[in-house]
């Protein structure tokens, strides 16, 4: 079969999506379909340190054409609006041609790999699959970065004609399944198909002290946020929460990644002065292990809006198999995971006194940790969900 991918971020960018894309990409080209990914030149303060790319290349059997586009994806609404809507405009006559010889257009959000992968379906009746972890306009008007009621009416509208021009949709949870169907889309072309986790990914010394990182940090409690530090995670509640733990001076806070809030967090580091949060700054991946494996507690958090409740971070699936206890700001299908699986805590989102007492809670050893890790990477493993992806990807080509 022959996949055409549209997606505005690939590797080596490490945000959430571009990790999708890519994990999916490859893990199709090892069932033996050809792959090929339409993107945009990469983000350098979103990439992987010391990485380099190329405008055409071939990556672990994957076809990668890139575009350059004017505008980088960043804090200010207009520009990401500029962005996104410069690389809709650049790429409709390469995804065309490139389209041909596709079996199946797979566009991942944001809406604007939507809107290409729906354009092309129209002119060329190729089947387009809408794969949806973010919902859009929602989770930026969730995030306070959509304000105008135009921009959101006109957003909406765009949403509906992506849906209405895509023979399949899937989304990672079932809250999200739900929502979209209250849009009015039919239930035949709607999927759940989960986020995974892809184990092979990380080795973990299950020996702490052997880490170098134990030198540093020996004698800590060490809490970590690791991954995209932006404005839904709402970050500023662990330095509120730190304050709080100011006289544990033995608990000390790493934020490791890189994100739009970043530079507001360490200005506020100096303003409130707390000495216990350290920036780590972006890591290669196969650092991330180390950096769990030293760290007691591993936290994740979304802003306190009902939308929000529909998702699960992509970090809790790369977390779990630290076999580390989660601390998790969320409602709803985050809640439930943290639930089924055991584990960790789930506290009130952005509630730094509940996240306080559950650090209390689990660095006193009163919570009993006994995590089902077995049963959520058999639940959870990338290799399932490449076979839900696969069978429906079969029966819309037979």
């Amino acid at each position: 079969m022959n996949i055409l991918m549209i997606h505005q971020h690939y590797f080596p960018e490490m945000s959430g999506t571009a990790r999708r894309t890519k994990e999916l990409a490859e893990n199709f080209a090892k069932k033996g379909h050809q792959v090929t990914v339409l993107t945009s030149y990469p983000r350098d303060f979103r990439s992987l340190p010391g990485s380099g790319f190329k405008k055409y290349e071939t990556i672990n059997k994957v076809i990668v054409y890139r575009l350059k586009t004017l505008f980088e994806v960043r804090n200010n609404v207009i520009i990401r609006l500029l962005s996104y809507s410069t690389f809709v405009i650049q790429s409709i006559y390469y995804a065309i041609v490139l389209s041909k010889k596709s079996h199946i257009i797979i566009s991942i959000a944001p809406l604007s790999s939507g809107i290409i992968g729906a354009i092309v379906h129209s002119i060329s009746r190729k089947h387009h699959h809408f794969d949806v972890p973010d919902i859009l306009p929602d989770l930026g008007v969730s995030a306070g970065m959509i304000k105008n009621k135009i921009v959101i009416r006109l957003l909406s509208k765009l949403e509906k004609w992506v849906y209405n021009h895509s023979t399949t949709i899937s989304t990672c949870t079932k809250g999200q399944l739900e929502n979209i169907k209250k849009k009015g889309v039919a239930s035949k072309k709607m999927i759940w198909i989960p986020d995974w986790v892809d184990s092979s990914s990380f080795i973990f010394d299950s020996n702490k002290q052997s880490s170098k990182l134990s030198k540093k940090f020996k004698g800590k409690i060490i809490i970590s946020f690791i991954g995209n530090i932006g404005a839904l995670q709402n970050p500023q509640v662990f330095l509120e929460t730190m304050s709080l733990l100011s006289n544990k001076s033995q608990i000390h806070f790493l934020f490791i990644g890189d994100g739009i809030m970043l530079s507001k967090l360490k200005s506020r580091v100096k303003e409130l002065n707390i000495e216990n949060v350290e920036f780590v700054g972006r890591v290669k991946r196969e650092e991330i292990p180390d950096y769990m494996i030293i760290s007691d507690i591993l936290v994740a958090n979304y802003l306190p809006d009902e939308h929000l409740s529909l998702y699960i971070p992509g970090k809790i699936f790369e977390y779990a198999i630290s076999q580390r206890p989660i601390i998790m700001g969320a409602k709803g299908d985050a809640e439930k995971l943290i639930s089924k699986y055991k584990l960790g805590i789930s506290v009130p989102p952005s509630d730094p006194i509940a996240f306080k007492e559950a650090i209390l809670k689990i660095t006193s050893r009163s919570f009993l940790f006994k995590p089902n890790v077995t049963k959520f990477l058999h639940d959870y493993s990338i290799e399932n969900v490449i076979k839900r992806y696969d069978m429906v990807f079969r029966k819309l080509i037979k």
